[in-house]
């Protein structure tokens, strides 16, 4: 949101410009209370755990060592 401010900005005085500081502290903020989030529903739930590549809700797919033939 900051970029498209800044750019606009550049285009007419009457758009608000966001301090860096303010921006940082906005960022810091969505980290950490998603951080703790994470953190609350793993303590509540141990047997959730995030899987790179997982979506909630979707079917569950074969990994390539399920595909594998014996053969040599």
């Amino acid at each position: 949101m900051k970029l498209v401010l800044a750019w606009g900005h550049g285009l007419d005085e009457g758009v608000p410009e966001i301090p860096t500081p303010l921006s940082l502290a906005v960022i810091g903020g969505v980290l950490a209370v998603t951080t703790v989030a994470s953190l609350v529903k793993s303590r509540r739930d141990p047997a959730a755990r995030a899987h790179a590549g997982a979506v909630v809700g979707a079917p569950h797919h074969a990994t390539g060592d399920e595909h594998r033939t014996s053969g040599g």
